[in-house]
């Protein structure tokens, strides 16, 4: 539920039973024993199965991928920027590695050794190694390159997305719920719950706050916060200014021995409302390979993996 598919069907025959087709493409929102629904650019469209002749799951292209990265670089946005053609380079004092790391969202503007060049020297200025951020699949053959140069590459970043009325829809019908807070800055109290602390480091709480459609969310047991979260809006560039609103989700955490008490179900829901008031029509949000319990949790939300991405950092460079 959630994805994108492509559904041909059959809407009529031919005098001579040769079947005349129609493809719907968009996003399937229910199915059924008899009808799916899918959201297409002209609207809701059922579909019913017995009219199906093929049907199968568009993934997301090239420019898809990369156009929602674009779409998290300014949800996480660093304090330093400049453009080397289609290169984003970003550093925020070594405070992550989104926000220290080129982009590669489109081509250099000089060659590619030159480039590097380039990089690493700005980088330097700032006494940050040079490292990348790829979209594993949309820059592959530059992250061959990269590769054969020596960049040493990080374990893999799943990027999920989903549907902010799917979210929505499986965020209902539980019992009862901790009260969620949002507000448009982070307290102390928050600050200290992200990265145990980490967030009232000036790199962090700049990263955290340079937005101007952000929200910091909070459950707080007897005036201690136990769990926390942060959304931002931004919408998909693209050509006529009509892309989608997104989501994005960040800094998602509970405190140990609050657990498997349903608080980071309960952000995720409250967050949702929060985008869905502001128009929000889509979500992202990044989860490492190895972290079940959040995948398992993102999962039964409707999240489903979007595209990966991994870092590279010049060699010689210090981990």
């Amino acid at each position: 539920m959630g994805r994108r598919v492509s559904v041909r069907r059959v809407l009529s025959r031919t005098a001579e039973g040769r079947p005349q087709f129609s493809d719907v493409v968009g996003d399937l929102l229910s199915l059924s024993a008899d009808t799916a629904v899918v959201h297409s650019r002209h609207g809701l469209v059922e579909v019913a199965l017995s009219e199906v002749a093929l049907a199968r799951i568009a993934p997301p292209s090239t420019a898809e991928e990369l156009a929602l990265e674009d779409v998290a670089a300014r949800g996480w946005r660093a304090a330093e920027t400049e453009q080397l053609g289609g290169w984003l380079l970003r550093a925020s004092d070594g405070f992550t590695g989104r926000a220290n790391s080129v982009l590669p969202l489109g081509r250099p503007d000089v060659p590619l050794d030159d480039a590097l060049e380039r990089a690493h020297d700005w980088y330097a200025a700032r006494e940050l190694p040079a490292q990348f951020q790829l979209p594993v699949a949309a820059r592959r053959l530059l992250d061959a390159e990269l590769g054969e140069k020596g960049w040493t590459a990080s374990p893999p970043v799943d990027v999920l997305a989903a549907r902010v009325d799917q979210l929505l829809a499986a965020g209902s019908g539980r019992g009862h719920t901790p009260e969620v807070r949002i507000t448009d800055r982070p307290d102390d109290a928050w600050l200290a719950r992200y990265r145990d602390g980490g967030g009232t480091a000036t790199a962090a709480r700049g990263i955290l706050t340079r937005h101007e459609r952000v929200g910091f969310a909070s459950v707080r047991i007897d005036g201690e916060v136990v769990a926390i979260g942060r959304a931002t809006v931004d919408r998909e560039n693209t050509p006529a200014g009509t892309g989608s609103l997104w989501l994005g989700i960040t800094a998602v955490e509970v405190a140990p021995e609050s657990r498997r008490r349903g608080l980071a179900w309960a952000i995720m829901h409250a967050l949702g409302r929060w985008g869905a008031e502001r128009g929000a029509s889509r979500s992202h949000l990044e989860v490492s390979a190895d972290n079940d319990p959040a995948r398992e949790l993102y999962r039964t939300l409707g999240y489903w993996q979007h595209h990966a991405y991994h870092y590279r950092r010049e060699p010689g460079a210090r981990r």
